[in-house]
């Protein structure tokens, strides 16, 4: 395990300990974050979430009636949350587990990876292992952070997060998240257009410093355009590849295991 990717999973161990509730508006977010792929499409399959945090994406795909799901994550608070939000799942089987280290083959129908794989050292193995999960014909669901649509982010918070957040000590980033959070309130009142913003207006003050806590904690946070996507997945046995510009900032790629 590459030691950059274990300090950004503590960081967020650190995260989802501070904020362990799963709130409806995470419904929606997780609709958006599938792209093309229904929510309702869980019914009835075997899936993998590769990176669960809170096990709030598990969630919803039990909720719409999956047949199983492996839920994993590397950090020992993340797991705990997790283990408690999806207690009510007997079929869900939550692990302290590295993507890295997850070799079964061919065992679910969905593989799905939200929020995770731009965090990591590295991102191809991570990819490798949950396409050699999925049996043939079944679906990849991978959430990633853009390039496009993020322009003014990465040239104001971003070298922020690079240079001194996520170096200082949880909390007094989570200190500066709360700073930041009321400026961001703010922000939101005003008239937007942006799907993102326009969701964010829903969320309480609570759940939104957990939004910018996010942004400024993790060690590696890469911001890929379409392009070095299709690269990153060059070669994988996948067919029926598609780049969804999810809320114009971020992409969801799916596809089907060959």
């Amino acid at each position: 395990m590459p030691t950059e990717t274990i300090g950004t999973q503590h960081q967020f161990g650190y995260e989802w300990a501070a904020y362990p509730e799963i709130v409806p508006l995470y419904k929606e977010q997780f609709r958006r974050w599938l792209g093309p792929f229904p929510l309702e499409g869980f019914k009835g399959k075997r899936f993998l979430d590769g990176g669960c945090g809170i096990g709030r994406n598990s969630f919803w795909a039990l909720s719409e009636g999956a047949q199983s799901g492996i839920a994993i994550d590397y950090d020992d608070r993340t797991v705990a949350v997790a283990r408690k939000n999806l207690a009510t799942f007997p079929n869900c089987d939550v692990r302290f587990q590295s993507i890295y280290d997850f070799d079964e083959i061919a065992v679910v129908d969905v593989a799905f990876s939200i929020g995770v794989i731009h965090h990591l050292a590295d991102p191809r193995k991570a990819l490798e292992r949950l396409v050699n999960a999925i049996v043939p014909g079944g679906t990849l669901i991978v959430w990633l952070y853009a390039r496009e649509g993020n322009e003014l982010f990465l040239s104001v918070i971003d070298p922020l997060r690079k240079l001194v957040t996520s170096r200082l000590p949880n909390f007094v980033t989570h200190w500066i998240a709360f700073c930041l959070t009321v400026l961001l309130k703010g922000y939101l009142a005003l008239p937007h257009k942006r799907p993102y913003e326009l969701l964010l207006r829903g969320h309480s003050f609570r759940q939104l410093e957990a939004i910018v806590l996010d942004q400024l904690i993790p060690s590696i946070a890469h911001y890929w355009t379409a392009d070095e996507i299709r690269a990153l997945i060059s070669d994988l046995p996948l067919s029926n590849v598609t780049l969804t510009h999810t809320n114009k900032m971020s992409w969801t790629l799916t596809a089907t295991r060959a």
